[in-house]
């Protein structure tokens, strides 16, 4: 790829906030820190950068686009970010090595790989070198947006409330950033996007699944409204959208149910989904 053809060899642009354009992305101006949120791409392909940025901004991102591990290292000199979308395979200086980088500095942002790279080693490789996310090309820009907003929601969770002393997460509480909630015997890690039954198997999650079971584990004792999971979905606009929350619902409980029978999950007639276990953060 030309490096003249990059965003970044011209002038630099600077971050581009604009506000909130459709209801998909209105349910996260209460979320702290979001509507400043600043995110930088990473990628060598000009035209995912400028697809991507352009998404991105019209749905309330402060974004800026880069195309090397070097550029990144310099505006982060300048300002930091709150989240970087890292492609993996750039030529020179890979994403992986751009990654395990930010992961030793004193306060790293949230990182989302891209990758052509699709096999099971490779996700959990840069998961395990820090990564909060990874998503394999081609995705859609939609896609990407509800992977940014996944990881935003869950780093934006402060330390200062949400638990008690035994990290017991309470109705009612602020919702605190974990890497792993424990309930009923399950363990649910946020990084892996993995779920474990109380007798150690992995039980696969969908996207849609593991969204569910992450608002469930950060916001347990409460109902959550079917506007609540179409919201976090980020697919607001199909037509479908309340059927496939309840098709999501029914394959959450089967497989919950395929190792336990202690009902999880409660519908409350009218309202939504009530998450009736306790929840421990770790």
């Amino acid at each position: 790829m030309n490096v003249s053809q990059h965003y970044d060899s011209a002038i630099p642009r600077p971050p581009i906030v604009t506000t909130w354009q459709d209801d998909a992305t209105q349910d996260l101006a209460d979320d702290a820190g979001y509507q400043s949120a600043r995110v930088i791409i990473v990628d060598d392909d000009p035209g995912l950068r400028e697809l991507l940025t352009e998404f991105l901004v019209d749905n309330g991102l402060g974004v800026e686009a880069v195309s090397s591990g070097a550029a990144l290292r310099a505006r982060l000199v300048q300002r930091p970010c709150d989240l970087v979308i890292l492609d993996m395979m750039m030529p020179g200086e890979d994403g992986l090595s751009v990654l395990r980088g930010l992961a030793q500095s004193d306060d790293p942002p949230g990182v989302i790989m891209l990758s052509a790279l699709s096999s099971e080693v490779d996700r959990v490789v840069a998961l395990e070198m820090g990564a909060d996310d990874y998503v394999t090309k081609p995705s859609t820009p939609r896609e990407i947006l509800a992977r940014i907003r996944s990881v935003l929601r869950r780093r934006n969770r402060t330390a200062a409330t949400g638990t008690d002393s035994a990290g017991t997460i309470e109705q009612g509480d602020a919702p605190r950033f974990h890497t792993t909630y424990r309930f009923a015997g399950w363990t649910l890690n946020c990084r892996m996007r993995s779920l474990q039954s109380p007798g150690g198997e992995l039980v696969s999650l969908t996207e849609g699944e593991f969204q569910m079971m992450d608002a469930f584990v950060t916001h347990p004792h409460a109902v959550h409204t079917r506007e609540d999971m179409i919201a976090l979905s980020g697919r607001a606009d199909t037509s479908s959208k309340d059927r496939t929350i309840d098709v999501n619902i029914s394959r959450l409980r089967r497989k919950l149910a395929a190792f336990d029978r202690t009902e999880i999950i409660r519908t409350v007639r009218g309202k939504g989904y009530l998450f009736i276990a306790d929840v421990i953060g770790a």
